[in-house]
């Protein structure tokens, strides 16, 4: 973890709600940065069988603000878990 990091901390945030045409998901984090956190975000959506349709993922100095479009039935069953799981994710 950086100085600046320690210094500022970013309070890991996550958004999931479905798309305009509530055929797939859209997936917002905001983090602080670090390595492995893709990974880590990935090993909960293939946890719970999501399927990676779009990533849009932009880092801004320590900052992380990634996007992705997803799919997978679970999403409409396991919202709220998946969403506790990957904060977890991300604080970790």
């Amino acid at each position: 973890m950086s100085r600046r990091v320690k210094s500022f901390p970013i309070a890991p945030r996550v958004e999931l709600h479905p798309d305009e045409k509530a055929q797939r998901w859209l997936l917002s984090i905001s983090a602080s940065d670090r390595i492995g956190l893709l990974y880590s975000v990935a090993r909960v959506l293939a946890k719970h069988k999501i399927n990676l349709q779009l990533a849009k993922v932009t880092t801004l100095g320590e900052r992380v603000e990634d996007t992705f479009l997803i799919d997978g039935p679970e999403l409409q069953h396991n919202k709220a878990q998946i969403e506790t799981e990957l904060l977890e994710a991300l604080a970790a």
